[in-house]
């Protein structure tokens, strides 16, 4: 994952243009027609945004979790708009090998990167489709790094060499969150790590608007 210098007010690294929202999925799908690498979306996403007119149609919100909210899907990409109210926090968890890309809209949230040492059931990390069954009952990770991310950058990713972090929305900031999400390919479950109760499992995940 990119690392930028630890800042509750990083300086703008880009001024993406707002367009429609369907002429922004247009080039999402254009682009997962190709070959989709980690630097293609990066550049799309520092060049166009969805306009915020388009947005408020996906944004759902809930008292106590962020919401997720699906805008396009396809075999090969998801896209998602995903509200963070006073004080979310997620779990500690992985993305399933896949690789993914997280823009700010409004507020700012706090990434903390983790990378898993060891655990107790290797083996369950040798399946073919997911990144692992999950199950362990002894796990080590390692924190690596904190960044914080805001509109116009730096740009948060996750790839096949890092993909465990935590996601945070600070009470003491006292103002909600949404940031755009894409993904590839799509994930519809993850690996959650309880480092306190030493467990892990998978999580299915699903959208809120549907």
């Amino acid at each position: 994952m990119e690392t930028q210098p630890l800042s509750p007010h990083p300086a703008s690294q880009y001024s993406p243009k707002a367009v429609p929202v369907a002429q922004f999925v247009d080039g999402i799908r254009e682009l997962s027609e190709g070959l989709i690498t980690k630097n293609a979306i990066r550049d799309y996403l520092m060049t166009w945004e969805i306009r915020p007119e388009d947005l408020e149609h996906y944004k759902h919100w809930l008292p106590d979790r962020h919401t997720r909210n699906k805008i396009f899907r396809n075999d090969m990409m998801e896209v998602m708009l995903i509200c963070w109210p006073i004080g979310a926090i997620t779990p500690l968890h992985t993305h399933n090998g896949q690789l993914g890309w997280m823009t700010m809209i409004e507020g700012k949230l706090l990434v903390e990167n983790y990378r898993k040492i060891r655990c107790n059931t290797p083996e369950n990390e040798q399946v073919v489709g997911i990144d692992c069954i999950a199950g362990a009952t002894q796990i080590e990770m390692e924190h690596l790094n904190d960044e914080y991310a805001v509109p116009g950058g730096p740009l948060n990713t996750v790839d096949k060499t890092q993909t465990i972090h935590r996601i945070i929305n600070k009470a003491e900031w006292d103002e909600r969150a949404v940031s755009m999400h894409i993904y590839s390919r799509p994930i519809d479950s993850c690996v959650v790590f309880d480092m306190a109760a030493q467990m892990c499992f998978r999580r299915d995940l699903k959208y809120d608007n549907e």
